[in-house]
């Protein structure tokens, strides 16, 4: 069997999303039965600076099979492109279709927008909200985010209205349309913390619902001001993880020091394990791995399960690994 090296590749920075990745990918490598064969390097790169990732990616050739990136959609993008040209098998967390560009060796393993939306849509109606108040930043992401939610919830038979952030205008429009439901779709904390404190200072009381990359403990730690229900679109219980898998992700994470795994935790931990998996099922031989992944074989992970082949490299179906918890008294519940 040929040696298992994987590259973890990340940027020199503190975006959340790129740190909690990398620890969840190296925990994985440590502790995650699919990886016991393999060894893994690490590498960083100048934030933002695509020339520096190719330079650190080039550093690494012929010592590496694959690459596991912490990286964002322009990053992951330019990642996958190198990672085609140099033959390394390549994961990565985005769902933005870009990222993959029907490359062989690109794998991206994100939840989809659309996906999560119908999941929530289904929770939603299970709790019997029927009118939902959609309060979204203007970025093309976050703007496509609010679609798909409202067309899932329409379908439904729910009223759905949007709010394009919160002006004087807005306010008055989201107190007369009556929400049961106000969801702030915001990845930013920065932008969701105003939103969720001037929504309960216009009197509505209704629960607020945040997306999934919101629920981490700084922002939780932040929310004390927006008092009443407050609700997140998540991706496991917190309460009861539901295979030994899951106890392991959860273990390995609290021995870290970790208090409230995120979802960016769980992609970094399931990128390199399936990477590793994929790996070792081929004996090590990158061009019998990708083999193996588009072959259509179910890989589970603590973000669900994927399954590959060769016009979808992102590996998901049905409504995923979506639940709804509430975050109360300082600790957390299953809505």
């Amino acid at each position: 069997m040929e040696p298992i090296h994987i590259l973890l590749l990340r940027p020199d920075s503190d975006d959340p999303a790129a740190v909690d990745q990398s620890l969840g990918a190296r925990l994985a490598a440590t502790h995650a039965p699919q990886c016991a064969e393999a060894t893994i390097v690490e590498a960083s790169f100048h934030h933002r600076d695509l020339g520096d990732l190719e330079k650190a990616l080039r550093q690494q050739r012929g010592a590496v099979s694959a690459v596991v990136g912490a990286t964002g959609v322009p990053e992951s993008t330019r990642l996958g492109e190198l990672a085609d040209t140099m033959g390394l098998l390549c994961f990565v967390a985005n769902n933005n279709p870009v990222v993959w560009q029907h490359r062989r060796h690109v794998f991206h393993i994100g939840l989809p927008s659309s996906q999560t939306a119908a999941a929530v849509a289904a929770q939603l109606q299970r709790l019997g909200c029927k009118r939902i108040a959609l309060v979204h930043d203007r970025t093309e992401f976050q703007r496509r985010v609010a679609a798909s939610m409202e067309s899932a919830m329409q379908s439904r038979g729910a009223a759905v209205q949007q709010f394009e952030a919160l002006t004087d205008a807005t306010r008055e429009g989201l107190s007369a349309f009556h929400p049961e439901l106000v969801y702030v779709v915001f990845s930013s904390e920065e932008k969701a913390l105003p939103v969720a404190r001037a929504v309960r200072a216009l009197g509505i009381g209704v629960p607020l619902l945040f997306g999934r990359s919101l629920m981490r403990r700084t922002f939780l730690d932040r929310l004390e001001a927006a008092s009443g229900e407050l609700w997140f679109v998540d991706m496991f219980s917190r309460l009861a993880p539901r295979d030994a898998a899951m106890q392991r992700f959860f273990g390995s994470l609290e021995q870290a020091g970790v208090s409230v795994p995120t979802a960016n935790h769980a992609f970094g931990w399931d990128g390199m394990s399936f990477c590793a998996q994929a790996l070792r099922a081929a004996g090590g031989a990158v061009d019998h791995a990708l083999d193996y992944l588009q072959s259509g074989v179910e890989i589970g992970g603590v973000t669900g399960s994927c399954r590959f082949s060769r016009d979808n490299h992102n590996g998901r179906s049905g409504s995923g690994p979506t639940v709804i918890t509430r975050w109360r008294d300082r600790r957390f519940e299953d809505v």
